[in-house]
């Protein structure tokens, strides 16, 4: 099995936007001394061996998104952002109504799995979205937490809802997903921490985003810059932030994030 060489290029606009491109250059350049595979030029649509893109993972993770699950479900609507929302896999959806957007999301799973038997579907119901997957490959993070993310991202995108992801059903080689926009009526999966999956969906990514900065001893001004917004919407984004979770600077941001597996480095 082969993942795309997308999930790299994506994971790179990220680390490099919020850590800088020394520190991705040096991240990256470490994996090409382990996996020859990273020593070619990685294009969109290079094929990644498996365990060479988990290891790659493994490493982004505990060098930049410190956490567990939550960390991978944040990182998953972070990647389907900038990879659907004006990147090259917007064209996967044909149509701007539920039924078509839902359609399209098994297509996702096939675009960046390559030579794999593991699949996914999709269907409407009168609660939501069900999402399933199948034949994974192997346990691990990435295959569930960091998918049911992206697929709940693209389906904010188009609803005004804030989508919640309630874990109906799944082992070690499949998994069923409701994908909803009203309260949670059952109960919503734990992070080995014990945080709910659910805890940071009290803030918009956006505002995860800039916290992440504000903890990282950015300005409101460097923030603007780095997001490409101005000065005085990074502060509004900091006094959502700070008003939802009862905070009160940039102290107390911090913990936040450090008690919930969000802080990087």
């Amino acid at each position: 099995m082969n993942v795309a060489g997308l999930s790299i290029l994506t994971r790179k606009t990220l680390v490099v936007r919020r850590f800088g491109g020394e520190a991705w250059g040096s991240f990256f350049g470490e994996l090409a001394r382990a996996h020859g595979c990273f020593r070619s030029l990685v294009t969109a649509d290079t094929p990644v061996p498996l365990p060479a893109f988990l290891d790659f993972q493994d490493e982004l993770m505990r060098r930049f998104f410190k956490g567990g699950e939550i960390s991978y479900v944040t990182l998953g609507r972070d990647s389907c952002r900038r990879a659907v929302r004006d990147g090259p896999l917007k064209a996967l959806i044909q149509g701007e109504d539920l039924g078509s957007v839902v359609a399209a999301l098994p297509k996702f799973h096939s675009a960046y799995f390559k030579e794999a038997s593991t699949w996914s579907d999709a269907a409407v119901t009168p609660q939501g979205v069900e999402f399933s997957v199948f034949d994974l490959p192997q346990l691990h993070p990435y295959f569930e937490h960091f998918i049911v993310g992206y697929i709940s991202e693209i389906l904010e995108m188009f609803c005004a809802n804030t989508i919640q992801a309630v874990r109906l059903e799944g082992d070690g080689h499949h998994y069923r997903y409701l994908l909803h926009g009203g309260p949670a009526a059952r109960e919503i999966p734990r992070g080995r921490d014990g945080v709910s999956l659910d805890t940071t969906r009290r803030l918009s990514s956006r505002e995860l985003e800039v916290l992440q900065l504000v903890a990282n001893g950015r300005t409101n001004a460097e923030i603007g810059d780095l997001l490409g917004i101005s000065k005085k919407t990074a502060q509004h984004h900091v006094a959502h932030a700070y008003g939802k979770l009862g905070l009160s600077g940039r102290v107390t941001a911090t913990l936040w994030l450090m008690e919930h597996g969000l802080l990087g480095e």
